[in-house]
């Protein structure tokens, strides 16, 4: 196999750290959506309907 260079492997694990960064803020976006969704539907349930 040939050498990578330094600056190859900066960028790789740039890229790596950027898709995990994203990935872990998706969630956490997605997780608060459900979150507020559960909650907003418990304490007023006629609002949305059935759309759940």
């Amino acid at each position: 196999m040939k050498p990578v260079s330094r600056r190859t492997l900066d960028w790789i694990y740039s890229v790596l750290l950027l898709a995990v960064v994203l990935l872990s803020w998706g969630y956490v976006i997605y997780a608060s959506t459900v979150a507020a969704r559960r909650q907003l539907s418990k304490e007023y349930p006629d609002i949305l309907g059935m759309n759940l």
